[in-house]
Protein backbone atom coordinates (compact mmCIF):
# COMPACT_ATOMS: atom_id res chain seq x y z
CA UNK A 1 0.00 0.00 0.00
CA UNK A 2 3.02 2.03 0.87
CA UNK A 3 4.44 1.54 -2.62
CA UNK A 4 1.35 2.28 -4.64
CA UNK A 5 0.78 5.75 -2.45
CA UNK A 6 4.44 6.97 -3.03
CA UNK A 7 4.13 6.32 -6.72
CA UNK A 8 0.83 8.02 -7.04
CA UNK A 9 2.81 10.80 -5.61
CA UNK A 10 5.27 10.57 -7.69
CA UNK A 11 3.06 10.27 -10.89
CA UNK A 12 1.48 13.36 -9.73
CA UNK A 13 4.84 15.92 -8.74
CA UNK A 14 6.15 14.57 -12.04
CA UNK A 15 3.13 15.87 -13.77
CA UNK A 16 2.86 19.31 -12.01
CA UNK A 17 5.97 19.94 -12.40
CA UNK A 18 6.27 19.38 -16.16
CA UNK A 19 2.97 22.07 -16.17
CA UNK A 20 4.54 24.52 -13.83
CA UNK A 21 7.60 24.63 -15.95
CA UNK A 22 5.14 25.06 -19.27
CA UNK A 23 3.31 28.19 -17.41
CA UNK A 24 6.44 29.66 -16.62
CA UNK A 25 7.79 29.70 -19.92
CA UNK A 26 4.35 31.18 -20.99
CA UNK A 27 4.27 33.96 -18.42
CA UNK A 28 7.77 34.78 -19.56
CA UNK A 29 7.01 35.16 -23.18
CA UNK A 30 3.14 36.35 -23.23
CA UNK A 31 4.01 39.53 -23.79
CA UNK A 32 5.97 39.03 -26.70
CA UNK A 33 4.14 36.07 -28.06
CA UNK A 34 -0.04 38.15 -27.72
CA UNK A 35 1.43 41.60 -29.63
CA UNK A 36 4.19 40.70 -31.68
CA UNK A 37 5.07 36.67 -32.63
CA UNK A 38 1.63 35.33 -32.94
CA UNK A 39 -1.20 38.90 -33.90
CA UNK A 40 -3.28 35.96 -35.22
CA UNK A 41 -3.73 34.57 -32.10
CA UNK A 42 -4.84 37.79 -30.67
CA UNK A 43 -7.88 38.96 -33.09
CA UNK A 44 -9.00 41.73 -30.66
CA UNK A 45 -7.37 44.19 -27.95
CA UNK A 46 -8.76 47.59 -26.82
CA UNK A 47 -8.41 49.86 -23.76
CA UNK A 48 -10.96 47.45 -21.61
CA UNK A 49 -11.78 44.64 -23.87
CA UNK A 50 -9.21 41.93 -25.20
CA UNK A 51 -9.98 38.38 -27.23
CA UNK A 52 -7.01 36.14 -27.86
CA UNK A 53 -7.04 32.35 -29.03
CA UNK A 54 -5.77 29.13 -26.32
CA UNK A 55 -4.21 26.62 -28.34
CA UNK A 56 -3.06 23.42 -27.48
CA UNK A 57 -4.40 22.96 -23.85
CA UNK A 58 -6.91 20.93 -21.84
CA UNK A 59 -10.44 22.85 -20.90
CA UNK A 60 -9.71 22.61 -17.07
CA UNK A 61 -7.00 24.68 -17.89
CA UNK A 62 -8.87 27.19 -19.89
CA UNK A 63 -11.72 26.81 -17.00
CA UNK A 64 -8.96 27.72 -14.41
CA UNK A 65 -8.61 30.89 -15.75
CA UNK A 66 -12.16 31.64 -16.39
CA UNK A 67 -12.40 31.02 -12.25
CA UNK A 68 -8.73 32.92 -11.28
CA UNK A 69 -9.76 36.05 -13.34
CA UNK A 70 -13.43 36.47 -11.97
CA UNK A 71 -12.57 35.45 -7.74
CA UNK A 72 -8.70 35.77 -7.65
CA UNK A 73 -7.21 38.39 -8.09
CA UNK A 74 -7.45 41.47 -5.98
CA UNK A 75 -8.46 45.41 -6.51
CA UNK A 76 -9.44 47.99 -4.67
CA UNK A 77 -13.20 48.91 -4.26
CA UNK A 78 -15.01 50.94 -1.31
CA UNK A 79 -15.92 48.08 1.36
CA UNK A 80 -16.85 51.08 4.28
CA UNK A 81 -18.67 54.28 3.82
CA UNK A 82 -19.03 56.64 7.44
CA UNK A 83 -21.91 58.96 7.21
CA UNK A 84 -20.68 62.28 8.82
CA UNK A 85 -23.70 63.86 7.66
CA UNK A 86 -26.48 62.16 5.82
CA UNK A 87 -29.93 64.19 5.07
CA UNK A 88 -30.99 61.48 2.34
CA UNK A 89 -32.79 58.80 4.16
CA UNK A 90 -31.98 55.88 1.52
CA UNK A 91 -28.41 56.19 1.68
CA UNK A 92 -25.65 54.52 3.92
CA UNK A 93 -27.70 52.59 7.07
CA UNK A 94 -24.88 51.40 8.69
CA UNK A 95 -22.00 52.54 10.38
CA UNK A 96 -18.31 50.97 9.25
CA UNK A 97 -17.10 48.37 11.73
CA UNK A 98 -13.74 49.88 13.73
CA UNK A 99 -10.93 49.14 11.88
CA UNK A 100 -7.44 51.08 11.86
CA UNK A 101 -6.42 50.24 8.22
CA UNK A 102 -2.73 52.13 6.73
CA UNK A 103 -1.74 53.98 3.48
CA UNK A 104 -0.39 50.98 1.64
CA UNK A 105 -4.14 48.90 2.04
CA UNK A 106 -6.61 51.58 1.95
CA UNK A 107 -7.47 54.63 0.00
CA UNK A 108 -10.20 57.15 1.84
CA UNK A 109 -12.58 59.22 -0.40
CA UNK A 110 -14.61 62.26 0.94
CA UNK A 111 -17.74 63.30 -0.50
CA UNK A 112 -19.82 66.34 0.51
CA UNK A 113 -22.60 67.88 -1.50
CA UNK A 114 -25.64 70.11 -0.46
CA UNK A 115 -27.92 70.94 -2.66
CA UNK A 116 -30.12 74.40 -2.46
CA UNK A 117 -33.09 75.28 -0.70
CA UNK A 118 -34.50 76.26 -4.34
CA UNK A 119 -34.37 74.44 -7.60
CA UNK A 120 -33.81 71.29 -9.79
CA UNK A 121 -32.35 67.90 -7.53
CA UNK A 122 -29.27 67.56 -7.86
CA UNK A 123 -27.41 64.69 -9.33
CA UNK A 124 -24.54 63.27 -7.52
CA UNK A 125 -21.85 61.43 -9.50
CA UNK A 126 -18.51 59.72 -8.59
CA UNK A 127 -16.69 62.63 -9.60
CA UNK A 128 -17.62 64.18 -6.49
CA UNK A 129 -15.08 61.60 -4.45
CA UNK A 130 -12.04 63.41 -3.38
CA UNK A 131 -8.95 61.78 -2.43
CA UNK A 132 -7.89 62.37 0.72
CA UNK A 133 -3.96 61.50 0.88
CA UNK A 134 -3.47 61.79 4.41
CA UNK A 135 -6.24 59.02 5.83
CA UNK A 136 -9.66 59.62 7.39
CA UNK A 137 -10.15 62.86 9.21
CA UNK A 138 -13.27 61.11 11.02
CA UNK A 139 -12.89 60.46 14.96
CA UNK A 140 -12.91 56.84 16.24
CA UNK A 141 -15.67 56.98 19.10
CA UNK A 142 -15.15 54.50 22.06
CA UNK A 143 -15.98 53.72 25.33
CA UNK A 144 -12.70 55.38 26.68
CA UNK A 145 -13.70 58.32 24.86
CA UNK A 146 -17.33 58.61 26.10
CA UNK A 147 -16.04 58.63 29.18
CA UNK A 148 -13.03 60.58 29.17
CA UNK A 149 -13.35 63.78 26.64
CA UNK A 150 -9.30 64.25 27.42
CA UNK A 151 -8.44 60.87 25.78
CA UNK A 152 -6.52 61.37 22.50
CA UNK A 153 -8.58 60.93 19.82
CA UNK A 154 -8.08 58.33 17.09
CA UNK A 155 -9.17 58.35 13.34
CA UNK A 156 -10.41 55.67 11.44
CA UNK A 157 -7.23 55.14 9.98
CA UNK A 158 -3.87 55.12 11.04
CA UNK A 159 -1.04 56.29 8.13
CA UNK A 160 2.46 56.86 8.73
CA UNK A 161 2.96 58.69 6.03
CA UNK A 162 0.67 61.11 3.44
CA UNK A 163 -0.17 58.88 0.04
CA UNK A 164 1.11 61.40 -2.52
CA UNK A 165 4.48 61.16 -1.00
CA UNK A 166 4.57 57.49 -2.19
CA UNK A 167 5.83 57.10 -5.61
CA UNK A 168 3.26 55.37 -7.29
CA UNK A 169 1.11 58.62 -6.42
CA UNK A 170 3.81 61.64 -6.65
CA UNK A 171 2.61 62.67 -9.99
CA UNK A 172 -0.91 60.47 -10.79
CA UNK A 173 -3.40 61.35 -8.31
CA UNK A 174 -6.17 58.79 -6.87
CA UNK A 175 -9.53 59.14 -9.03
CA UNK A 176 -12.64 57.13 -9.37
CA UNK A 177 -11.95 55.13 -13.00
CA UNK A 178 -15.20 55.89 -14.11
CA UNK A 179 -16.48 59.25 -13.00
CA UNK A 180 -20.45 59.40 -14.30
CA UNK A 181 -21.36 57.23 -11.80
CA UNK A 182 -24.76 58.10 -10.30
CA UNK A 183 -24.44 57.80 -6.41
CA UNK A 184 -27.42 59.34 -5.57
CA UNK A 185 -29.69 62.61 -6.34
CA UNK A 186 -30.70 64.49 -3.93
CA UNK A 187 -33.53 67.28 -3.12
CA UNK A 188 -34.21 70.64 -1.63
CA UNK A 189 -32.21 71.02 1.66
CA UNK A 190 -30.85 67.45 1.58
CA UNK A 191 -27.39 67.07 1.65
CA UNK A 192 -24.35 64.04 1.58
CA UNK A 193 -20.69 64.37 3.92
CA UNK A 194 -18.94 60.93 3.99
CA UNK A 195 -15.89 59.33 4.03
CA UNK A 196 -15.68 56.20 2.01
CA UNK A 197 -12.57 53.68 2.15
CA UNK A 198 -11.47 51.54 -0.41
CA UNK A 199 -9.77 48.55 0.74
CA UNK A 200 -8.00 45.41 -1.58
CA UNK A 201 -9.75 41.76 -1.83
CA UNK A 202 -10.73 39.29 -4.16
CA UNK A 203 -14.11 38.83 -6.13
CA UNK A 204 -14.46 35.21 -4.75
CA UNK A 205 -15.46 37.50 -1.47
CA UNK A 206 -17.45 39.73 -3.30
CA UNK A 207 -18.66 40.94 -6.56
CA UNK A 208 -17.67 44.17 -5.93
CA UNK A 209 -13.89 42.83 -6.13
CA UNK A 210 -14.19 40.97 -9.94
CA UNK A 211 -11.88 42.94 -12.13
CA UNK A 212 -13.84 41.57 -14.71
CA UNK A 213 -17.42 42.69 -15.65
CA UNK A 214 -17.58 39.33 -18.06
CA UNK A 215 -14.75 36.99 -19.40
CA UNK A 216 -15.65 33.83 -21.12
CA UNK A 217 -14.36 31.19 -23.22
CA UNK A 218 -15.64 29.18 -25.93
CA UNK A 219 -14.58 26.08 -27.88
CA UNK A 220 -13.57 27.35 -31.74
CA UNK A 221 -16.26 25.30 -33.93
CA UNK A 222 -14.85 24.19 -37.63
CA UNK A 223 -17.37 24.02 -40.54
CA UNK A 224 -16.30 21.45 -43.51
CA UNK A 225 -17.87 21.53 -46.60
CA UNK A 226 -18.12 18.11 -47.86
CA UNK A 227 -18.19 18.89 -51.45
CA UNK A 228 -18.31 21.97 -53.40
CA UNK A 229 -21.67 24.37 -53.34
CA UNK A 230 -22.16 25.85 -56.27
CA UNK A 231 -24.48 28.57 -58.29
CA UNK A 232 -28.15 28.54 -56.65
CA UNK A 233 -27.19 26.11 -54.02
CA UNK A 234 -23.86 28.74 -53.00
CA UNK A 235 -26.23 31.40 -52.57
CA UNK A 236 -28.89 29.33 -51.06
CA UNK A 237 -26.64 28.52 -48.06
CA UNK A 238 -25.24 32.20 -47.79
CA UNK A 239 -28.47 33.23 -47.02
CA UNK A 240 -29.36 30.32 -44.60
CA UNK A 241 -26.55 31.06 -42.26
CA UNK A 242 -27.77 34.08 -40.05
CA UNK A 243 -24.09 35.14 -38.82
CA UNK A 244 -22.30 35.21 -42.65
CA UNK A 245 -20.03 32.36 -42.02
CA UNK A 246 -19.77 31.67 -45.70
CA UNK A 247 -19.43 33.76 -48.67
CA UNK A 248 -19.38 33.78 -52.55
CA UNK A 249 -16.56 33.77 -54.59
CA UNK A 250 -16.36 33.78 -58.74
CA UNK A 251 -14.82 31.14 -59.83
CA UNK A 252 -14.42 31.78 -63.87
CA UNK A 253 -17.27 31.34 -66.69
CA UNK A 254 -20.26 33.36 -64.84
CA UNK A 255 -20.07 30.31 -62.05
CA UNK A 256 -19.77 30.90 -57.97
CA UNK A 257 -19.09 28.92 -55.20
CA UNK A 258 -19.53 28.90 -51.63
CA UNK A 259 -16.51 29.72 -49.14
CA UNK A 260 -15.96 29.42 -45.42
CA UNK A 261 -15.05 33.32 -44.96
CA UNK A 262 -15.57 33.87 -41.46
CA UNK A 263 -15.72 30.24 -39.05
CA UNK A 264 -14.87 31.77 -35.53
CA UNK A 265 -18.66 33.46 -36.11
CA UNK A 266 -20.12 30.26 -36.37
CA UNK A 267 -22.12 29.08 -32.94
CA UNK A 268 -23.38 25.81 -33.79
CA UNK A 269 -26.53 26.72 -34.81
CA UNK A 270 -27.63 24.45 -37.51
CA UNK A 271 -29.42 26.90 -39.22
CA UNK A 272 -27.82 26.22 -42.29
CA UNK A 273 -27.75 22.29 -42.03
CA UNK A 274 -31.56 21.45 -41.81
CA UNK A 275 -33.64 20.41 -45.07
CA UNK A 276 -32.46 19.36 -48.41
CA UNK A 277 -29.97 17.00 -47.19
CA UNK A 278 -27.62 19.59 -45.82
CA UNK A 279 -26.20 17.55 -42.88
CA UNK A 280 -24.71 15.20 -45.61
CA UNK A 281 -23.14 18.29 -47.43
CA UNK A 282 -21.84 20.16 -44.13
CA UNK A 283 -20.40 19.20 -41.52
CA UNK A 284 -20.00 20.86 -38.01
CA UNK A 285 -17.21 19.76 -35.89
CA UNK A 286 -15.55 21.13 -32.44
CA UNK A 287 -11.60 21.73 -32.27
CA UNK A 288 -11.27 20.66 -28.62
CA UNK A 289 -8.21 21.72 -27.82
CA UNK A 290 -8.49 25.50 -29.07
CA UNK A 291 -10.99 27.44 -27.21
CA UNK A 292 -11.60 31.41 -27.87
CA UNK A 293 -10.66 33.57 -24.60
CA UNK A 294 -12.38 37.06 -24.24
CA UNK A 295 -11.59 39.26 -21.44
CA UNK A 296 -13.56 42.45 -20.65
CA UNK A 297 -12.18 44.24 -17.57
CA UNK A 298 -13.52 46.97 -15.29
CA UNK A 299 -11.63 49.26 -16.39
CA UNK A 300 -9.02 48.59 -13.28
CA UNK A 301 -6.64 47.16 -14.76
CA UNK A 302 -5.93 46.23 -18.59
CA UNK A 303 -6.99 43.02 -20.00
CA UNK A 304 -3.84 41.77 -20.65
CA UNK A 305 -2.27 42.60 -17.41
CA UNK A 306 -5.49 40.56 -15.82
CA UNK A 307 -4.06 37.64 -17.80
CA UNK A 308 -0.90 37.69 -17.29
CA UNK A 309 -1.44 37.91 -13.15
CA UNK A 310 -3.76 35.19 -13.72
CA UNK A 311 -0.69 33.08 -15.42
CA UNK A 312 1.34 34.35 -12.01
CA UNK A 313 -1.45 33.20 -9.74
CA UNK A 314 -1.81 29.64 -11.39
CA UNK A 315 1.78 29.00 -11.18
CA UNK A 316 1.89 29.77 -7.08
CA UNK A 317 -0.79 26.97 -7.15
CA UNK A 318 1.36 24.59 -9.13
CA UNK A 319 3.98 25.33 -6.84
CA UNK A 320 2.20 25.30 -3.45
CA UNK A 321 0.87 21.56 -4.63
CA UNK A 322 4.57 21.00 -5.70
CA UNK A 323 5.65 22.18 -2.15
CA UNK A 324 3.08 20.28 -0.79
CA UNK A 325 4.05 16.77 -2.25
CA UNK A 326 7.25 16.48 -1.81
Amino acid sequence: MDCLVAFARDAYLSRFKTIASRWTLLENTIPTWSLALAPSLLPRLEEDEMEFDMIGINASIANTFWKILIAELPIMAIEKVGPLSNLDPRLFEYMPETDTPNEKNTIVFKLNVQCGRKGDRLKVESNELKWIPNGSKSEMVTDSTSLNPNTNKKTYTSFSCSQDLLPEFTNNPITPKHEDIIISKLGPRQGIELEAHAMKSLGKCHAKWSPVCTTWYRILRKVVLLQEEKDEKAEELVKKCPLNVFDIEGIGKGRKRATLARPRLCTLCWEYIRGDDWEKRIALRRVKDHFIFRIKSVGALPPEVLFTEAIKILEEKYECVITELT
